[in-house]
């Protein structure tokens, strides 16, 4: 685990199966922005949590992407992180969510096979779809100053999202793959966002819910053994 960044694990995954495991660094898990796997279009700050669009931003061949250090392991059970939009930029066309690693960064999350993503300029989701897209309805748009989540549980392999503590409700489900990263998009000029991978409190009560998924599954454990 990156030291520089984490002072602790986050708080929710002490309900992790792979708590032990996280914590003796045995099994990795995302803790900033990966520099050296983003669009030529994002600018990355040394910490890997602020990145910054400074493309053109002209059209969807000009998407900037990024994703992080790590693929989220399936063993954690329960995985998620926010962004804050600093600066929503000229039209707010920025995205989160989770992609393969082979996955081509000049597409939103969302826009290609094994991608999935929340776009905030018309509140849509997107699902392995191809470029351009209308998607589905989802949930509200977002701009500066809102701090957007996504989750994924692997114990029913869907992905949810929140908007300032929110939970939005499930977004996809049978989210089968086992190499997902963490993944943002952005196209128009002077986009920003700070991502927390739990280097400080999440505004969603992630704890609550994790607390939540762990008593739904003891609790189908004991019926099993009745």
């Amino acid at each position: 685990m990156d030291k520089e960044n984490y002072d602790c694990i986050p708080s929710y995954l002490k309900f992790s199966p792979a708590y032990n495991y996280i914590n003796s660094n045995k099994i990795k898990i995302p803790t900033k922005l990966n520099k050296h796997d983003s669009s030529c279009y994002i600018k990355v700050s040394d910490d890997g949590l602020k990145i910054v669009y400074n493309g053109p931003g002209l059209s969807y061949i000009h998407v900037g992407a990024i994703r992080a250090n790590h693929h989220v392991p399936p063993e954690v059970g329960l995985f998620y992180y926010e962004m804050d939009v600093i600066d929503k930029g000229t039209e707010g066309y920025i995205g989160l969510g989770f992609c393969e690693p082979d996955i081509q960064l000049n597409r939103m999350p969302g826009w290609d096979f094994k991608s999935y993503g929340y776009h905030g300029d018309d509140g849509y989701k997107f699902a392995s779809q191809s470029r351009g897209s209308l998607g589905e309805g989802y949930g509200p748009l977002f701009t500066s100053g809102d701090t957007i989540g996504v989750g994924i549980n692997f114990f029913n392999d869907t992905i949810f999202f929140t908007k300032n503590g929110i939970h939005l409700g499930t977004a996809f489900t049978n989210v089968k793959s086992s190499v997902l990263y963490p993944m943002i998009g952005m196209r128009s000029l002077k986009e920003c966002i700070v991502v927390n991978f739990g280097q400080k409190q999440f505004v969603f009560d992630i704890d609550k819910y994790a607390q939540k998924i762990h008593n739904e599954i003891l609790d189908d454990v004991d019926d099993d053994n009745d």
